[in-house]
């Protein structure tokens, strides 16, 4: 099968997007830490109530640090790599129906996303899809963990069973007692 240049740069793009979450996991850390001393250092001033009453004052500035924006950033992460993958896979439906002079085009495809993008490269492009097999399937439960993140702010009603179930199964994924989902 012929390279497709396109790979590269998504490739790349990938590469980026997990040296932005190094950096900004490590600049949050950094900030907590530095959080901690100079919290740490302060609260020998006080006293009893006083010391309690000043730490419960940083108590906000702590949780956003150690929960808050590291979800936000893993969230980012997820969605910046599901839209990248899906701008990847329209790309080669375009280049691929421009370069073979295609009557057929994405657009013309039923679906959306990356199930049309699928469609387009199995049956039009003939090109063999690794659709049955767990890497595929990974691929179609992280956009689905997207999509509840996109539209529902990571929580995942009660009636999902299914994503409930399956998220046990993807290293790195946890849906809370709250039913929010957590990225570690």
């Amino acid at each position: 099968m012929p390279h497709n240049p396109l790979t590269r740069d998504f490739e790349i793009k990938l590469v980026r997007l997990g040296r932005l979450a190094d950096l900004v996991e490590d600049s949050l850390v950094a900030q907590a830490a530095e959080l901690d001393a100079r919290v740490s250092a302060e609260m020998e001033r006080y006293s009893g109530e006083d010391r309690q009453d000043f730490y419960e004052f940083h108590a906000e500035d702590f949780y956003e640090l150690g929960d808050e924006l590291p979800t936000l950033l893993r969230y980012s992460v997820l969605t910046g790599a599901d839209a990248g993958l899906e701008v990847y896979l329209n790309d080669t439906c375009a280049t691929y129906a421009e370069v073979h002079q295609s009557t057929v085009k994405l657009a013309d495809i039923h679906g959306v996303g990356i199930d049309r993008a699928r469609t387009f490269l199995k049956k039009v492009a003939r090109i063999p899809f690794p659709d049955k097999g767990p890497e595929w399937m990974l691929v179609k439960r992280l956009h689905e963990l997207r999509n509840v993140i996109v539209h529902a702010d990571g929580y995942v009603a009660p009636n999902r069973n299914d994503v409930r179930q399956w998220t046990t199964q993807i290293v790195g994924f946890h849906i809370t007692q709250f039913g929010v989902i957590e990225v570690a």
